[in-house]
């Protein structure tokens, strides 16, 4: 039986008395690759940043680390389950922040999927998505584009994150979160291994050993493993944005990213059209809100999340931030709004996924 484990935004509880040791070097790796490698592959994803959350609970703060690409010039997408705060109190977050190579960028809005809520949080589900809107647009990079196709089985995917470190022999370091890094696998359905198809999977191979009737079973130079820190992140198909890391599994009940573990991306293609609808709906005046065009519950355990100093809170966790409801669909896309009429189309577009949604109720 596989051991289903959220990524949960691995670098959390800021207490008196914690203390963060060992490099910030993210994601576990073959044993016999180097991790520049890994870094450097990592640095051709400009759009992935580190992602970080700010939590009051009984009088403290607590920090949340998890990753997020960047989808429009303010607009982030990520994992539900980096809004919920990593002591598992039931917090939603007050405060987030978002950085692209040295510059950090407040955020002031959240938006997590519906369905991440109705589903009891259940990650094999392939709900496990939110978007956040930044305070100011992103001028120096370009965002990435989604993959809206239907092609992804067998695919060679990228993994984008922030996430601890390690390798397929030890597993990860779970005091390790911070640097970005990426690596590849062979991505499948989540059919393959008993999932919704919401989720794109991949398995992490020991080159040493290699099961020829899998098709997942082909180790890859590069080959990667997600991590505690890689939630939120990227996986990429193509050069576009197929999956919005998740979860990761396991068959032998250690589900520490060694080599047998299993990797879990929420497919990006399901959710295209409530991510346009969501964003077109929530745009407001002096926001860019257009995305670039596109091309053709939990397991009995889940993952602790990793201790920082506040010293290593690198963004800017003063700010407040809204966290707003669900109110979108992914019937069909709102027509993309113009930089010239921004404004107007993106308050029509609100008042047009409002009435798909009270259509939809009366049908109901």
């Amino acid at each position: 039986m596989k051991t289903q484990n959220l990524m949960t935004s691995a670098v959390t509880a800021i207490v008196a008395a914690a203390t963060l040791s060992g490099s910030a070097i993210a994601g576990t790796i073959r044993h016999d690759r180097s991790d520049a490698q890994y870094r450097n592959f990592a640095n051709q994803f400009t759009s992935v940043g580190r992602l970080e959350t700010g939590f009051s609970i009984g009088g403290r703060s607590v920090s949340g680390g998890c990753s997020g690409t960047l989808i429009a010039a303010n607009w982030i997408l990520t994992a539900a389950h980096c809004f919920e705060d990593p002591l598992g109190n039931g917090q939603m977050l007050r405060s987030g922040s978002f950085t692209l190579g040295s510059t950090s960028y407040s955020i002031n809005l959240g938006l997590q999927h519906g369905g991440w809520l109705s589903s009891g949080r259940n990650v094999t589900a392939g709900v496990d998505i939110g978007l956040f809107r930044l305070n100011t647009p992103v001028r120096n990079i370009n965002p990435s584009i989604l993959y809206s196709g239907s092609s992804e089985d067998l695919q060679v995917g990228s993994y984008v994150g922030f996430g601890n470190t390690g390798n397929g022999l030890t597993g990860q370091n779970t005091t390790t979160f911070g640097t970005k890094r990426a690596g590849q696998n062979t991505i499948g359905l989540g059919s393959r291994l008993g999932y919704s198809n919401q989720v794109l999977v991949s398995d992490f191979d020991d080159p040493r050993s290699v099961n020829p009737s899998d098709p997942l079973s082909r180790p890859l130079n590069l080959e990667y493993q997600l991590a505690q820190g890689d939630s939120g992140g990227a996986l990429f198909i193509g050069g576009l944005l197929a999956g919005v890391n998740s979860f990761m599994s396991s068959i032998d009940g250690r589900t520490d990213a060694d080599y047998g573990d299993y990797s879990a991306a929420t497919r990006v293609s399901s959710h295209h059209n409530w991510i346009r609808n969501a964003i077109s709906g929530l745009a407001q005046a002096g926001v860019v809100n257009s995305l670039p065009r596109t091309s053709s519950n939990f397991g009995p355990t889940t993952l602790a999340q990793v201790l920082i100093d506040q010293s290593e809170v690198i963004g800017d966790l003063s700010q407040p931030l809204e966290v707003v409801k669900d109110t979108w669909d992914n019937s069909e896309s709102v027509p993309e709004p113009t930089t010239v009429v921004g404004g107007l189309l993106s308050l029509g577009g609100f008042i047009l996924a409002r009435r798909r949604q009270k259509l939809a109720q009366n049908k109901a």
